[in-house]
């Protein structure tokens, strides 16, 4: 679970407002360092492993400082966030379940939704086929039925 918005909550304002995703990438390795070389290897694309390898090292950050006068659980909770690499940060389920969000955290309301299926994203279409993948989704969208009987009504 990637989460550099949570961010803008303890900073009000972007920790990683790029220009692009050239400028992006590197702002976010100034605050959690260069990855390492076992995450560059999971890189599936040469000209991104290759620029990263070309930038200058960058230590991580503490995000005790960058943070300072947070609340230490939230920034504890950051700090697995904003881990590179999806192996090893921690998963939405884990992050409900963390000790900051104790009071709110409830198993039984917190239903998982099924992995994406994103093979779907990398096969080759002409520009009509996605139209109509992009059109039969937008059709068959059905949106909650809302019963009057469960809204509460002052009279």
């Amino acid at each position: 679970m990637w989460q550099p918005d949570g961010t803008e909550l303890l900073k009000g304002k972007a920790l990683f407002p790029g220009n692009d995703y050239i400028d992006q990438l590197k702002r976010i390795m100034e605050v959690v360092g260069t990855p390492s070389s076992e995450l560059l290897k999971k890189i599936s694309s040469e000209h991104a492993r290759k620029y990263i390898e070309s930038l200058p090292y960058m230590p991580q950050q503490d995000l005790k400082v960058v943070f300072r006068g947070a609340n230490p659980l939230a920034v504890d909770l950051l700090e697995k966030m904003l881990i590179l690499d999806s192996d090893k940060r921690i998963t939405a389920s884990e992050a409900l379940a963390h000790p900051y969000f104790a009071q709110y955290h409830d198993p039984e309301d917190e239903p998982e939704a099924e992995m994406y299926d994103e093979s779907i994203e990398n096969k080759e279409r002409v520009i009509d086929e996605w139209k109509e993948l992009t059109y039969e989704e937008v059709v068959s969208f059905k949106p909650p039925d809302l019963k009057m009987d469960s809204l509460e009504i002052e009279q």
